[in-house]
């Protein structure tokens, strides 16, 4: 679609029934067509009480399978260039601000008893580096891609089941000096790490506090005496 307004009139209603019922042309290809977005054109039809056919039954919008169809970017890799880019656009980005500060660093604690002081822009900004990276690829190498949990095998898997498999931190990220610590991190499907962070883990498996337990009934007792 044309940035400034187009030039080219509206088509009549007549017009538009040639086009889209007789020529079965789609609503993008006549917005390119009449310098409209696509879904002004859905409306000019709308309005003109033509029937729209459903999504997903125009051929003309069907992807190819095997990865031929020109417009798929199935089966094939960046190159070393766009990757760079993509790379330097990442590293770029920075959160939003409110006055200078991250929203985050302004949440009282008493809103969320999980609240850890606003570190998700440092997790994603860490997420990023290549300390990382190194951790996750030894990770991944000491499971030998199998979940360490239930030993479910990630070359095995059905991925639009099972995506990912998630590098969990066993103790909390909120402690720097262990959010790249091999041995502080597990590789764990999907199932087992949602299972990991529920009530169901009565066993507190694979999690650990860096902060140790107080003890209120002794603590209870001294006060008392």
């Amino acid at each position: 679609m044309s940035a400034t307004k187009s030039t080219i009139p509206r088509p009549t209603n007549e017009q538009l029934a040639a086009l889209y019922v007789e020529r079965k042309l789609g609503c993008g290809e006549l917005g390119k067509m009449f310098e409209r977005d696509p879904k002004t054109v859905y409306y000019w039809l709308k309005q003109a009480g033509i029937q729209t056919r459903a999504r997903g039954t125009d051929p003309a919008q069907w992807f190819a399978k095997g990865g031929q169809d020109p417009r798929s970017f199935s089966g094939t890799k960046h190159s070393a260039e766009s990757k760079a880019k993509i790379g330097a656009a990442s590293r770029g980005r920075t959160p939003w601000l409110r006055g200078g500060v991250h929203w985050l660093h302004t949440v009282p604690a008493d809103r969320n008893p999980k609240w850890k002081g606003g570190i998700t822009p440092e997790r994603q900004e860490f997420y990023r580096s290549a300390e990382w990276k190194r951790a996750v690829k030894a990770v991944w190498c000491r499971a030998d891609a199998c979940c360490e949990r239930c030993g479910l095998d990630w070359r095995n898997v059905d991925r639009k089941a099972t995506p990912t498999f998630p590098i969990h931190h066993i103790v909390t990220f909120a402690v720097s000096e262990l959010r790249a610590a091999v041995d502080n991190l597990a590789l764990l499907c999907r199932p087992c790490h949602i299972w990991v962070h529920s009530n169901e883990n009565s066993i507190q498996a694979f999690l650990a506090s860096p902060w140790p337990r107080r003890d209120f009934a002794a603590l209870d007792q001294e006060n008392a005496s």
